[in-house]
């Protein structure tokens, strides 16, 4: 499950934490050098993000299953499921 994550719920299986760890790692800023206000900035900024990605690729997530048939002349069939429809949460 995609759990964007919020400035106040910034758990460590959220995709903000994650991207947050990212950019530590690729030093796009030192937390050593924070103060609390810059902290809570990012956070709610890397949150947003986060909750645009994931309300994106629901509302836009397709996903086609072939099922195929046992007997001998049928078709495969196909099912599709898509976020727009609801069908992806």
């Amino acid at each position: 499950m995609l759990k964007p994550g919020t400035p106040t719920n910034f758990s460590a299986d959220s995709m903000a934490h994650a991207i947050e760890q990212a950019m530590i790692a690729y030093e796009v800023f030192d937390p050593a050098d924070d103060t609390d206000e810059a902290v809570e900035q990012r956070r709610k900024a890397l949150a947003a993000i986060a909750t645009g990605i994931v309300n994106h690729l629901k509302a836009a997530l397709e996903i086609t299953v072939a099922q195929n048939k046992i007997a001998a002349g049928l078709p495969a069939a196909a099912v599709q499921l898509r976020g727009q429809d609801g069908a992806v949460q």
